[in-house]
């Protein structure tokens, strides 16, 4: 079971983080035709919703299938630290970056031009984004690693 587990769990962090790492491309692309924007907007929100979110809530179960079929605690510091980084990332999108999404595309969806509130919004994401990576990154050094504290 522990190999079933580990499995899921790797698969449910390439399918939830992987599409993170593009973002910035994708968006930079979109910021250089302002028309599409919107779209990239709606899609990237659509994508959130229906596949991202929910693996990485899947992460939860997998994780602690992982814990109760392997031989690891989640007293053991670099585990505590995952889950914790875990747990506000987590909250982070859905409390920041979805809403945040959710503001752009009403903001961007009419045609007289954007919002002066668009950039601030596109900032906050920038910024947050980023550090949803960092975040992922460490994570996977935390995880690959194992260090002791």
């Amino acid at each position: 079971m522990f190999e079933l587990f580990l499995f899921l769990h790797v698969l449910g962090a390439i399918i939830a983080f992987g599409f993170g790492f593009t973002v910035p491309v994708i968006a930079r692309m979109a910021g250089a035709e302002p028309q599409h924007g919107n779209f990239f907007l709606r899609a990237g929100k659509r994508v959130s919703d229906t596949i991202l979110i929910p693996a990485s809530l899947s992460m939860a179960v997998t994780g602690a299938g992982l814990i109760y079929f392997g031989s690891r605690t989640p007293r053991e510091m670099w585990l505590s630290i995952s889950m914790g980084i875990y747990v506000v990332a987590i909250l982070v999108v859905l409390f920041v970056q979805r809403p945040t999404f959710q503001q752009l595309i009403a903001l961007t969806a009419t045609p007289p031009g954007p919002d002066p509130q668009v950039p601030v919004l596109l900032k906050r994401t920038r910024v947050v984004g980023l550090g949803l990576i960092v975040a992922v990154a460490f994570i996977v050094y935390l995880m690959v690693n194992k260090p002791a504290f």
